[in-house]
């Protein structure tokens, strides 16, 4: 766990918080806006579709979101031939997917018998 505190007006350390769907009630409002307000500006601003390109397909960004931007400042990956380039996104369409099956089963299991993946998976203190 950080150490510190996930909000120092109310109280709140990152010791406190639970694991898995039981988090979720005990951010603060406040928490949850600043994110939506952060994941809605960068989705607007940096991930803004040009409807000349691809679907996904970010200036800058080059392959798989990586390349320059205002993190990193490398040129992109960039596959010429087209065959590769459909198999390497076709590739991480599928992982993608995975990782949203994953995610949903351990929500499920979270909700159902009560345990979570770190509970589950990392010694008890």
């Amino acid at each position: 766990r950080w150490p510190g505190y996930l909000s120092p007006e109310k109280g709140i350390k990152f010791a406190d918080m639970p694991h898995g769907i039981a988090a979720i009630g005990k951010v603060p409002l406040e928490g949850w806006v600043q994110i939506v307000l952060f994941l809605g500006h960068y989705e607007g601003y940096f991930w803004r579709q040009d409807p000349k390109r691809a679907p996904g397909d970010y200036e800058g960004y080059g392959f798989l979101g990586a390349g320059k931007n205002f993190i990193f400042n490398f040129d992109p990956i960039l596959f010429q031939d087209p065959e590769v380039r459909k198999t390497k996104l076709a590739a991480e369409l599928a992982n993608g997917r995975l990782a949203m099956v994953a995610l949903m089963a351990m929500l499920f299991q979270n909700g159902t018998v009560g345990t979570t993946g770190p509970a589950m998976w990392l010694p008890s203190a």
